[in-house]
């Protein structure tokens, strides 16, 4: 379902917030740390902290939905995907060096874009990381613009 433009895109630095919902429909929401797109599969393996965001990690449970918003802080280009959850659980020593790296460059990004380190330190963390297997379903362009909100093919999902 994602192109490699699409996947090349959400794997680079950008800001990467994720929704889940609990079992009355109310949303929970959290930062992402990090994500890799399975070329083969086409899933992706989301990475979020269970300390920072304990309420919506508790509840990216198997078969559960969950939204991910993707968003270059530079020119505020983004897209959402929209999927269900396959797989959720501890990251593994792979997982857990790439949240480290993926953390240390928004940091580093984000610091140079005049966001401080103190506003930074309630959203990004690398501790305690989960890794989610999620199946995309639906794509949509967010980019602000008269665009925002529509749904984009796959073939189109630059």
């Amino acid at each position: 379902m994602l192109g490699p433009e699409l996947a090349e895109f959400i794997e680079s630095p950008v800001m990467i917030l994720f929704a889940t919902r609990d079992e009355a429909g109310r949303p929970m929401i959290g930062r992402g740390s990090g994500v890799r797109v399975d070329r083969k599969s086409g899933h992706l393996h989301f990475l979020a902290s269970r300390c920072q965001w304990p309420e919506a990690v508790s509840e990216a449970q198997v078969g559960r939905p969950i939204a991910m918003t993707y968003v270059r802080p530079a020119d505020y280009k983004a897209c959402q995907i929209k999927g269900r959850i396959l797989t959720a659980g501890p990251a593994d020593a792979a997982a857990r060096a790439q949240g480290e790296a993926y953390v240390a460059e928004q940091l580093a990004r984000m610091l140079a874009l005049g966001v401080t380190r103190m506003q930074l330190s309630s959203t990004l963390s690398d501790r305690d990381l989960v890794c989610l297997t999620i199946e995309p379903q639906a794509i949509f362009e967010q980019t602000p613009g008269p665009g925002a909100g529509r749904r984009l093919m796959p073939e189109a999902a630059a």
